[in-house]
């Protein structure tokens, strides 16, 4: 008997995609969802390289591209322009040019994946994403039932109220479960299509795990998005019942693992770090750790059981099911008092009940204040009003935030992708989005409905998840969660590409009548997408590089090396001149140095660059009154507080500024 030697022994290029999708997912995910600029840029540069050597070296597929594909890209790329175009009104070029290079990040992963997937790997990249969200959810449960196993992350730190919410390894608790949400038509994918039994049970082990990852994150948004991506995924592929029953099961296991979870209050709402946490935490494990067994065990006995005896149900069964489920809804939100409710979400939260930690997440998660969001979503509505064109530029909702805003907290993001576009890039800006959105879903349903077998059942999956993406993106800043917005794009891309397409038939074609190209025209536009990807390679390393010249900057100012901080922070200037931070970095070393009035000149700088900042004014107020000027000093301390009038910091201050 001759063994084959190890060299002999190669995977397979579609278990390579497998493995390469899941593992770039699960890397984005850990490092915070690649939320952070420098990890935005580092993923961004990786990705346009790969289209880069992907191009010439020919490796990509020679696959006419779709129009459904041209179509999404185009509106891709339109976004990405107008997002650029902005900068010329908007008064803070940094921010906008940091939009810029998100949308042209999601551009680049909708292009590696259309041009790098076919009929043939599809499935393999939905499983990609399947396994990474599952390992996600894996490490994510073992966070909070045993800490030890890894790294603490600072959020409660920043975030004191955000300690018992489960939110590694992203980072924010909201954007952890819509991001295991849009696995789980994914991993249901793999319950209906897979060949054996055992397959389509372990398929389903992660989905108990994935709840019980929702609950302690006590998240809202990721529950919708559940329930959106499973309702969109039985609709659409043609498996209903099989689909249905598989998602039965799943639904059990996680009703299990949440009994198991509410019935340990201090591991659920804390406080956390106790010996009883502790205990409470191992066994919990342990029995979670057999209810995704159970499930899965259960499963796949009952499908290779069932798979020969249980026929299809009648299209009578099928619509009785649909009538009885859209009568015990409308019954059921008819009971919940809609009203009330939508006057609990628009409540401000001061004006609410505060919630007992002792029973936070469940109290929290039946509840319906909006946390705020109303109050965002005025603010945007305002500020689309004032500019309702072209909008206030890519990145400004902060600012108009802090100035216009109706309730005292810090925001960064309007918690609407929608809302915000329509603030920050007007009529226009929205109308891109929104057809982004909505040609998706419609290339997704209908590409389902024409496709057959298993690339029915993957490409309904493939819809649900960017279908759950599209809704979570109504109530959630998930659109800068970058791991997030990357799973959607590629589900995208795979739904409207070749991948996805339905197989051309074989007929006779006249040569004289097939489109030709020339070597010519081919060499042109290779030439022409290399220098394409080339630029936008440029626009992600210019902002990398400067803020990693600022963190340089900032670690030799807490050495004590203040020549080596302010050479740091000329490099990140001459590296982005436009940005108002190098100028803001340059301003403070040299205060840390005493030169006052050099200081004074570098803030001046910044806030030429970001008139809208209030923070650079703040500065500007402090050198001032160093250097003896108090009409300058009180000036500017006047227009720190005017962009940010509810900040306790200028509470009592100043006569004239607001409460």
């Amino acid at each position: 008997m001759h063994l084959p030697r190890l060299g002999a022994v190669k995977p397979s290029p579609e278990v390579l995609i497998t493995a390469v999708v899941a593992a770039a997912v699960f890397w984005v995910a850990y490092d915070n969802g690649g939320y952070a600029l420098v990890s935005r840029a580092s993923i961004a540069i990786a990705v346009w390289w790969a289209l880069v050597v992907a191009i010439l070296f020919g490796v990509l597929s020679k696959e006419p591209a779709t129009r459904a594909s041209l179509l999404v890209g185009s509106l891709l790329t339109a976004l990405a322009l107008w997002t650029l175009a902005s900068l010329v009104w908007s008064p803070g070029a940094e921010k906008s040019f940091a939009e810029f290079d998100r949308v042209t990040l999601y551009l680049g992963v909708f292009a590696l994946v259309t041009l790098g997937s076919s009929r043939r790997t599809i499935g393999r990249w939905a499983d990609g994403l399947a396994v990474a969200v599952a390992a996600v959810a894996a490490i994510s449960l073992a966070s909070r039932l045993v800490p030890d196993l890894l790294p603490e992350r600072d959020l409660a730190t920043f975030l004191p109220g955000a300690a018992t919410r489960l939110s590694f390894p992203l980072g924010y608790w909201n954007g952890l479960a819509i991001f295991l949400a849009l696995g789980v038509p994914l991993l249901l994918r793999v319950a209906v299509v897979a060949r054996t039994a055992v397959v389509r049970g372990l398929a389903l082990a992660p989905i108990p795990m994935t709840a019980a990852c929702i609950y302690l994150a006590s998240s809202r948004g990721g529950v919708v998005a559940a329930v959106v991506a499973a309702v969109v995924f039985v609709a659409c592929t043609e498996r209903r019942w099989v689909a249905a029953t598989a998602l039965g099961m799943s639904a059990l296991g996680s009703a299990a693992a949440i009994v198991v979870l509410h019935d340990r209050d201090e591991l659920v709402n804390g406080p956390l770090a106790t010996d009883l946490v502790e205990r409470q935490g191992r066994t919990a494990l342990l029995f979670i750790a057999a209810i995704c067994v159970a499930t899965s065990v259960a499963y796949a006995v009952g499908s290779r059981l069932l798979a020969t005896r249980l026929r299809r149900p009648s299209p009578v069964v099928g619509w009785a099911c649909i009538v009885a489920i859209v009568i015990a809804s409308s019954v059921g939100i008819m009971a919940s008092d809609p009203a009330g409710r939508i006057r609990l979400f628009k409540a401000r939260p001061g004006e609410l009940e505060t919630i007992e930690r002792g029973d936070f997440v469940r109290a929290h998660l039946l509840s319906s204040g909006g946390s705020g969001r109303w109050q965002f979503w005025s603010a945007a509505v305002d500020g689309w009003r004032d500019a309702p064109v072209v909008g206030k530029g890519a990145g400004t909702y902060e600012a108009w935030w802090a100035q216009h805003g109706s309730i005292r907290l810090f925001v960064r993001d309007a918690h609407s992708l929608y809302l915000e576009t329509l603030a920050e890039l007007g009529l226009l800006g929205l109308a891109i989005v929104l057809a982004l959105v909505v040609t998706g879903l419609v290339v997704g349903v209908r590409r389902a409905q024409r496709a057959d077998g298993d690339v029915r059942v993957t490409v309904a999956a493939l819809t649900a998840a960017f279908a759950a993406f599209a809704a979570a993106a109504a109530f959630e800043w998930v659109w800068e969660l970058t791991v997030v917005s990357v799973v959607a794009v590629a589900a995208l891309a795979l739904v409207a590409g070749q991948a996805a397409a339905a197989p051309t038939p074989l007929r006779a074609v006249d040569a004289d009548a097939r489109p030709r190209r020339s070597p010519g025209h081919r060499a042109g536009l290779v030439v022409a997408s290399l220098l394409v990807a080339w630029i936008l390679i440029i626009g992600q390393a210019v902002p990398l590089l400067a803020q990693r010249q600022i963190a340089e900057s900032q670690e030799a100012v807490q050495d004590g090396d203040l020549d080596r901080a302010l050479d740091a922070a000329a490099a990140a200037r001459d590296i982005q001149p436009w940005a108002a931070t190098p100028y803001l970095q340059l301003a403070l070393v040299s205060e840390h140095a005493g030169r006052l009035q050099v200081a004074r000149r570098w803030i001046a700088d910044a806030i030429e660059r970001d008139e809208r900042d209030w923070r650079l004014w703040l500065v500007s107020a402090r050198l001032e009154t160093k250097l003896g000027r108090s009409s300058p000093a009180e000036r500017n301390l006047r227009r720190a507080a005017d962009l940010n009038p509810r900040s306790p910091l200028f509470e009592g201050l100043l006569p004239s500024a607001e409460e």
